[in-house]
């Protein structure tokens, strides 16, 4: 992995560096005991840096049945040991376990690594950045930059769509009709929009205003009617995806008819939604257009070397997350190389 760090330096010109952070567990749900922590270079795509968190000591636990009785020297002398061979480094709970692994890659990163993490594409997680920002990991003077996770915000459009449904089921809107059920909000318009949103992003992504006005181009192309077009913000000519500007670009507009139109009390509805969605903070968050889709790559890697289905301690979980980071590096052969 130091390797890594010295090609993302290479790449960046510098040693202070963007990287994509994420944490993965062992088993589903609310109270795993192992999980993973992983940093991956901009750049490079490639692997600086994993922690390896764990709950829970199999040892330990054997142990306190084997010594159960406190007044035997045989307890003393296994608790003086203990702290050597207890495989538990997570002493909080199961939900501050990323956070947890996340500071402790900070805060080595310029010992270990010589380089600083002062940009971090995260997934939207506002607990693990702030935890780790309020941490100081470089100081009271040095602030650490957070760039969002593209995917990540696009799936915001599609929770938050989603949400207004199921909020506005049985309510009547300035039309008389509601928005769900068979109304015209439908499973298959919430995911247009939200692909869409996430399109206008990352064809945008060096380019605030033209990012935020291809956003709104979304909005204004579906509450468009033959009566009241609003295609200006749509993209222009023969290959633009507004079937309006192509008619356009044709000289066919008299031909042309409005059949994706959604009705205006809906669009009205949604309209807070995009004004969120399009807040310039948020966006430039997104210029780059990162993602974490290396780190969740990698995520399946660890756990293909260790499988979920199946209880492994911190140690093999450990083996299996240098193993993937090997392989994710270096392939197959970077293995190979390492067991010479």
């Amino acid at each position: 992995m130091k390797k890594a760090v010295v090609e993302e330096e290479l790449l960046t010109g510098s040693s202070d560096v963007m990287v994509s952070g994420d944490g993965t567990w062992k088993t589903r749900g609310h109270s795993p005991l192992v999980g993973v922590c992983t940093v991956i270079g901009a750049e490079s795509g490639k692997v600086i840096d994993i922690d390896v968190m764990s709950s829970y000591c199999k040892s330990c636990e054997v142990s306190k049945k084997l010594y159960s009785d406190k007044s035997k020297s045989s307890y003393q002398q296994w608790q003086s040991h203990r702290a050597k061979s207890c495989r538990k480094n997570n002493f909080g709970s199961a939900g501050k376990m990323e956070v947890e692994g996340m500071k402790k890659i900070f805060r080595r990163s310029v010992a270990e690594r010589g380089v600083r993490y002062l940009s971090y594409i995260g997934d939207g997680d506002a607990s693990t950045f702030k935890d780790v920002c309020e941490d100081k990991p470089y100081g009271i003077n040095t602030t650490i930059e957070k760039v969002e996770c593209v995917g990540h915000v696009q799936k915001r459009m599609g929770t938050r769509l989603r949400k207004l449904k199921k909020d506005m089921k049985r309510k009547k809107l300035a039309d008389g009709k509601t928005i769900s059920g068979k109304g015209p909000l439908t499973d298959e318009l919430i995911k247009k929009l939200t692909t869409y949103y996430g399109n206008a992003i990352r064809k945008n992504k060096d380019n605030l205003l033209s990012m935020r006005k291809y956003i709104w181009a979304i909005w204004m192309h579906f509450v468009s009617t033959d009566a009241d077009p609003q295609h200006h913000f749509c993209p222009t000519g023969e290959n633009s995806w507004c079937k309006y500007n192509q008619a356009k670009f044709k000289n066919s507009l008299e031909k042309f008819k409005h059949k994706s139109s959604v009705p205006r009390a809906v669009m009205d509805m949604i309209k807070p939604i995009f004004k969120a969605l399009s807040n310039p903070t948020l966006l430039k968050r997104c210029l780059g257009g990162k993602t974490q889709n290396t780190n969740e790559s990698l995520n399946s890697l660890i756990w293909h070397f260790c499988s979920k289905n199946t209880n492994s301690s911190r140690k093999i979980a450990q083996i299996a997350s240098n193993l993937a980071c090997i392989s994710y590096n270096n392939g197959e052969k970077g293995i190979l190389e390492d067991l010479k």
